[in-house]
């Protein structure tokens, strides 16, 4: 079984990925929030920093791209391929509204002839390239699971990365492991399992349950624990010099690539969003980090936070 870090837009850039790499064990592929190229095929100053490969050594990583236009996925993909990456996820799974209004992302599965355009020109024009793909199981529902099901089966997805919720779900509600099940039963590709998971319990169930598994993708839950992984396969649980040397290496990174001491603090702030559950009786200190206007309001904060001690218990 591979693990594998999903992306998340704001805060897994290059210098999360590198902090956490240095730190934690276990990730065996570490894949790029995405890049969403424009007619015009220039890439952002951000995107470029992150798919460059000085910011990446000594770390496999996989970039994603978001678009719903083939030919600027094709030229994105070939400039990739000269930057030296072998392979490249494409996005069928983002939920948000801001993407699919623009008919993007998990938004692609509602017009299944509409999305087997897009995949055939894609794959037609990127030999000897590895192409992954991370979907939902539909977009308003799953009634055309099994016709999305047999039009992957068209194509030679080095990875299927499958969230069984759809899109206008987002991130609510349960699961859809019976949708899961049809993928895992009749899937050519090579099968990853993505969402909800948040303990070394949920692992073990996914495991369980799909033996078969290429693998599966960690993303909120990750973020929260980034010492989940780590844990489930090394069986050391988290110590407070382990994380203090994440988050102060984190930090460290931070302050080297943005210019100004508050975008440090909005990244750390961001950060600390999900990261606080992973602490016991954490509710007043994240209140102070929330309220810090400065750095050292932050670091006053982040003592009490670490004064609560890390929760270690195997249900979190």
């Amino acid at each position: 079984m591979k693990y594998y870090f999903a992306p998340m837009e704001g805060i897994t850039n290059y210098v999360y990925r590198n902090s956490h790499n240095a730190i934690y064990k276990g990730i065996d592929q570490y894949y790029m929030p995405f890049i969403a190229p424009h007619h015009h095929h220039h890439l952002k100053t951000r995107e470029t920093s992150d798919i460059n490969p000085a910011n990446n050594q000594n770390i496999d990583v996989v970039p994603q791209i978001l678009s719903k236009n083939a030919e600027d996925v094709i030229y994105t993909l070939r400039q990739l391929m000269e930057l030296g990456y072998g392979e490249v996820n494409l996005n069928l799974g983002c939920p948000s509204p801001t993407v699919t209004k623009k008919n993007k992302g998990s938004a692609m599965l509602d017009d299944l002839d509409n999305l087997d355009g897009y995949l055939d020109a894609i794959f037609k024009a990127s030999p000897g390239l590895k192409i992954s793909l991370k979907t939902r199981i539909g977009y308003q529902d799953t009634s055309k699971l099994d016709a999305l099901i047999s039009l992957y089966n068209k194509y030679p997805i080095d990875k299927l990365i499958v969230h069984p919720r759809t899109g206008i779900q987002m991130y609510k509600g349960s699961v859809d492991l019976a949708a899961f099940d049809a993928f895992y039963k009749n899937i050519k590709a090579p099968l990853v399992y993505n969402g909800d998971i948040k303990t070394i319990a949920d692992i073990k169930a996914i495991e369980q349950k799909y033996p078969k598994l290429e693998g599966m993708m960690l993303g909120r839950g990750l973020i929260a624990r980034p010492y989940l992984i780590d844990e489930y396969t090394t069986g050391q649980k988290e110590n407070l010099e382990r994380f203090e040397r994440f988050i102060e290496s984190l930090e460290d990174g931070l302050r080297e690539t943005l210019k100004y001491d508050k975008d440090v603090l909005f990244k750390l702030k961001e950060l600390w969003a999900h990261m606080y559950i992973m602490f016991d009786h954490s509710k007043k200190p994240l209140k102070h980090l929330r309220k810090a206007q400065n750095l050292e309001d932050y670091h006053k904060a982040l003592d009490e936070m670490l004064e609560c001690g890390i929760n270690n218990s195997e249900e979190i």
